[in-house]
């Protein structure tokens, strides 16, 4: 068997594999998109409750006070574990790229593999029917040759 032929099963597997991974790191980076638009609208909602609190401060008793306070301090720990959440999916996200980026490599790598087999392959080929036919017109020469000596 052709060595072309043996290595281009290899080959769909792997270009298969990266395909996967490339679905996998465009999934991450959805969830990296969507993460950082949810961090977005979370701090886009604490300032406007800062800034629409502002604007009733000055009739805020001791009670409203710590609410206003204690929703703060909710409002700002969530913002701290969604961060937390987005810097984790970031992170997921870059290693599933650099996985798929070595797959890919590793996909063009064989694909020039096959290739090369397959000019080699071409090339021997070709040679073995210049022979062939460099060895037929020799015996048809060698023939003449030898009906004319008779």
């Amino acid at each position: 068997m052709q060595r072309s032929k043996r290595f281009e099963p290899i080959q769909q597997i792997v270009a298969a594999s990266a395909e996967e991974l490339a679905k996998r790191v465009a999934e991450s980076g959805r969830r990296v998109a969507e993460l950082d638009r949810q961090l977005t609208q979370l701090n886009s909602y604490r300032d406007e409750y800062v800034n629409s609190s502002k604007a009733t401060q000055g009739v805020m008793d001791a009670v409203k006070l710590q609410n206003y306070r204690s929703f703060l301090d909710r409002l700002g720990e969530a913002i701290r574990q969604h961060v937390i959440k987005l810097d984790a999916a970031r992170a997921e996200h870059e290693k599933r790229r650099v996985i798929w980026s070595d797959k890919r490599v590793e996909v063009e790598s064989l694909g020039r593999a096959v290739e090369r087999f397959r000019r080699q392959e071409t090339h021997e080929s070709e040679q073995r029917e210049q022979r062939d036919g460099d060895e037929a017109a020799m015996r048809i020469a060698l023939a003449r040759i030898e009906a004319a000596k008779q």
